[in-house]
């Protein structure tokens, strides 16, 4: 007969054993199975996307326009981070500074749907009724909420420890996305143009302190103009991670008609792609205001900073990824784009613009170089190839570990003409 004392014993080294074969079968993190140059670069980055993330708070008033481009690389690199080295200390970085955004936001008082982070002409400080503003909501929601938050839900949904601790606020977060997400058709942002396509428009409206709703005066250029391509790139961005969350057929019709809008806005031959930073759609195009006729407020061409285009590849690379829309010939054609007809052979390397201008015929003056459309390192050994030499550059460009970051997540992956979510 056994023993209390004996069982004891039995079940203790049972549980044991238990936890050594759960051990050997745990799925090791991509930077356990990193090379030691990768993982080097990342004990580099660590500290860089910390501290960033640990700043004091932006204030959107004291920012303005700049605020969306100062904020997002803060966020951005820590869902990544963690996805790559599974290090909680990214985790209890990222939901403080969630929190400290969101409080930036402006909360309407009865009408959700105008929620969001707004600019005011002039750039004031604070909202003055009757001064309507620049609206870069969709870029903004986007960029530094929308997409982060949805990535945080997906990471928080798939471990049962992270969902003890998180998931409740990953559920609000997701819930409040959902909403406000549709906000902007509530808004009268979206337009069907025809049954397969549609795009969106900046707001005719806005918000004031007081919550009334007010008309934006139409002698600004913006009001009820097509949005950039690279604001609704964004959004399409967040429009794939919410269908990977919920699987709303909703989010993949809206991610099919702008993936064909802007596609079909393609100038196409057989060397390269190219397309405009924006484009004139609707009446709220044109001073006449009447569509088409008389001269347009913004106009239609290739910008010079070429980050745009390279965020409207990625949210390609998003759309086909979850098997929406964009094929591997449209893939194809948009990698001999950027490495053979824009790649000027150097190392480090450089770029053509989209179009085969160099920066310097550009009369913008601002970011004056083309870019090396990384989302692309998905399917192209090339890509990355380039990818690294850009990374080993020691003149690297302002919060680079943004892009390291993206670099090293990528790299853990195969390259693989799959699409990485599509029926998941």
């Amino acid at each position: 007969m056994r023993t209390l004392g004996t069982l004891t014993l039995l079940l203790l080294s049972s549980c044991a054993g238990m936890q050594e074969t759960a051990n050997l079968v745990r799925t090791p993190t991509p930077l356990e199975l990193a090379t030691p140059e990768e993982r080097k670069l990342f004990e580099e980055i660590k500290p860089l996307i910390l501290k960033e993330a640990r700043q004091p708070g932006l204030v959107l008033a004291e920012n303005s326009e700049m605020y969306v481009f100062l904020v997002t690389p803060r966020i951005a690199p820590l869902i990544k981070a963690y996805q790559y080295s599974k290090d909680p200390e990214f985790l209890e970085a990222f939901v403080p500074l969630m929190e400290q955004i969101l409080s930036q936001r402006y909360i309407h008082p009865t009408k959700k749907e105008w929620n969001g982070w707004w600019h005011y002409k002039g750039y004031d400080v604070v909202i003055q009724p009757n001064r309507p503003g620049r609206e870069w909501g969709i870029l903004d929601d986007a960029s530094f909420y929308f997409k982060p938050a949805l990535e945080f839900a997906l990471v928080v949904r798939e471990d049962p420890a992270l969902k003890a601790k998180y998931g409740a606020k990953a559920e609000a977060w997701l819930k409040d996305v959902k909403e406000s997400i549709r906000a902007f058709d509530k808004r009268g942002c979206w337009h069907d143009i025809d049954a397969k396509t549609g795009w969106y428009t900046e707001a005719t409206e806005y918000p004031d302190t007081s919550g009334n709703i007010l008309n934006r005066d139409l002698s600004d250029s913006w009001a009820g103009g097509s949005q950039e391509y690279y604001k609704v790139s964004a959004l399409n961005e967040a429009l794939a991670l919410a269908y990977r969350l919920t699987g709303d057929a909703w989010y993949r019709t809206r991610m099919e008609k702008t993936g064909a809008d802007w596609r079909r806005h393609w100038r196409e031959d057989e060397k390269h792609v190219e397309w405009n930073y924006r484009d004139d759609r609707f009446a709220g195009d044109y001073v006449s205001r009447v569509y088409k006729q008389g001269p347009p407020r913004r106009g239609q061409y290739v910008h010079a900073n070429g980050s745009f285009c390279m965020s409207d590849v990625a949210a390609a690379v998003a759309l086909y990824d979850v098997g929406v829309f964009f094929t591997r010939q449209d893939m194809e054609r948009l990698i001999k784009t950027n490495v053979e007809f824009m790649y000027r052979g150097d190392n480090p390397p450089t770029f053509l613009d989209v179009d085969g201008k160099t920066p310097e015929q550009r009369p913008y003056k601002y970011h004056k170089r083309g870019r090396l459309w990384t989302s692309l390192a998905h399917f192209s050994p090339k890509v990355r190839e380039l990818w690294k030499l850009y990374l080993d550059d020691p003149k690297k460009d302002w919060m680079w570990h943004v892009n390291a970051m993206d670099y090293l997540l990528e790299m853990s992956r195969p390259v693989s003409w799959e699409p990485r979510y599509a029926g998941k």
